[in-house]
């Protein structure tokens, strides 16, 4: 479930009196007939459009079709992260009249009551671009939300929440599930994420009693019993961390979650009490297991800490998977080959394994166009880190063609061997936990066997 969407209807819908409705045609697999049967059925004055850099070609097309057969006088707002990187070049597109930059709920719900107001003062609105008399204009930087608490719980009721579940590296039960954020930010600085992009470095948390009423309402509205906590680093105030655990505890909630953490921001008494808590997985991001290669990175963490990190959940009862990636800056075959030893080494209950996409708003994302990796010719639906198309290359070392081979080759390498299959194999203790593997066999599959 989109959860930008649903803060965006949340906010605008407690904010202003007006009709919204959300068409996610991605989970509903819609084509582009289907598609503008949909608008044209809704009849909407503002469609608002939410995309990453890979779906953009998609997204410019679809307001094309808005544009040219449904209704040209309607309003095409488009927001996410790549609008977030690249506004100037976005708004370029003929069919687009404004570009949402950033954190979006003030944004929009301000563009939206002017348009109702039938104003024109759109330069007023800051964190937008838009077009005047054939010139882009760009108003001052949004500010971040101050208090977090003062933005409404996300519109989960705008949605079909049955055609949602989780990924199978993040899948934990058959429960109903639903993805919930707690904070908004990351405190680090990785080379390849666009986090600093969106959230300006700093980290906002809601309050703890602020979280518990979203969850609540999440168990006894809607019947969600699996959480994704979607933080960028949910245990990097442990202290937080333990108090919303102890909350959960408190409430004797039969819940299951998982969330992610970071190498140098867990500790064995914290591990234990989300346990106790309803965790049942935690995702590390480990990256590499060349030490080198996590520098560059500016991982800011070392093998070692990686190592006692999952070593450590496990010891406490609590599954952990690791994504890995293949092809950031100054990666060899060989530095592959220790990542996959690496991973290999540990007692990961999943490993995905990525090639390094270079996403506009990242540090990479520059120096792959410095270094002239990234072109004219350079199709935005290579930048998908999980995909058919060809990966976009970002160091000279190792080629599209190999990196594809050893991304492969390590999923074979880690599912395959007899350690791992045993250790499924002992997770067969009822029906929903030979589903999940299943459901995992067919997505490792369908990697395998990508052209």
């Amino acid at each position: 479930m989109s959860l930008g969407l649903a803060y965006l209807a949340g906010y605008l819908r407690e904010h202003l009196d007006c009709q919204i409705s959300i068409l996610d045609i991605e989970v509903k697999g819609l084509n582009y007939e289907e598609i503008k049967e949909s608008i044209k059925e809704e009849n909407a004055d503002i469609i608002g459009i939410t995309c990453l850099t890979p779906t953009i070609p998609h997204v410019f097309k679809i307001a094309e079709i808005i544009k040219r057969e449904i209704n040209p006088e309607s309003t095409i707002v488009i927001g996410g992260i790549h609008p977030t990187a690249l506004p100037e070049e976005t708004i370029k597109n003929p069919f687009i009249d404004f570009v949402a930059v950033g954190e979006g709920e003030v944004t929009f719900y301000e563009l939206v009551k002017t348009i109702k107001e039938k104003r024109r003062d759109f330069n007023k609105i800051n964190g937008l671009y838009f077009k005047r008399n054939g010139k882009i204009i760009a108003t001052p930087p949004r500010e971040l939300i101050a208090d977090l608490d003062e933005i409404p719980f996300p519109a989960r009721d705008l949605f079909d929440l049955s055609l949602y579940y989780s990924a199978p590296t993040k899948k934990v039960s058959s429960d109903p599930a639903g993805p919930i954020l707690t904070s908004r930010g990351c405190a680090f600085n990785c080379i390849h994420c666009i986090s600093r992009k969106i959230w300006r470095g700093g980290v906002r948390f809601r309050s703890i009693q602020n979280v518990i009423k979203e969850m609540g309402e999440c168990i006894n509205k809607f019947g969600i019993k699996q959480f994704n906590i979607y933080d960028d680093t949910f245990t990097l105030n442990q202290e937080r961390a333990m108090k919303i655990c102890d909350e959960i505890i408190k409430r004797g909630w039969k819940i299951a979650w998982v969330s992610f953490s970071r190498v140098n921001t867990i500790s064995e008494e914290l591990a234990k009490k989300m346990r106790k808590a309803g965790c049942k997985k935690i995702s590390f991001g480990l990256e590499s297991g060349s030490q080198k290669i996590l520098d560059l990175m500016r991982k800011r963490a070392t093998i070692e800490m990686g190592k006692r990190a999952v070593e450590m959940v496990v010891k406490q009862g609590i599954l952990a998977h690791a994504s890995f990636m293949f092809g950031n800056i100054g990666e060899t075959e060989e530095t592959i080959k220790e990542t996959i030893k690496f991973a290999k080494s540990l007692p990961l209950d999943n490993a995905t394994f990525f090639i390094t996409s270079p996403v506009p708003g990242s540090d990479l994302y520059e120096i792959s166009k410095k270094e002239g990796f990234i072109t004219k010719d350079t199709k935005w639906t290579e930048f998908a880190p999980l995909t058919n198309m060809s990966p976009v290359l970002v160091q000279r070392n190792v080629s599209k063609e190999r990196l594809v081979y050893w991304q492969k080759r390590a999923f074979r390498e880690f599912y395959l061997r007899p350690k791992y299959i045993f250790h499924k194999l002992k997770q067969l203790k009822s029906l929903d936990a030979l589903k999940m593997i299943l459901e995992g066999l067919r997505v490792f599959y369908r990697i395998l066997l990508k052209e």
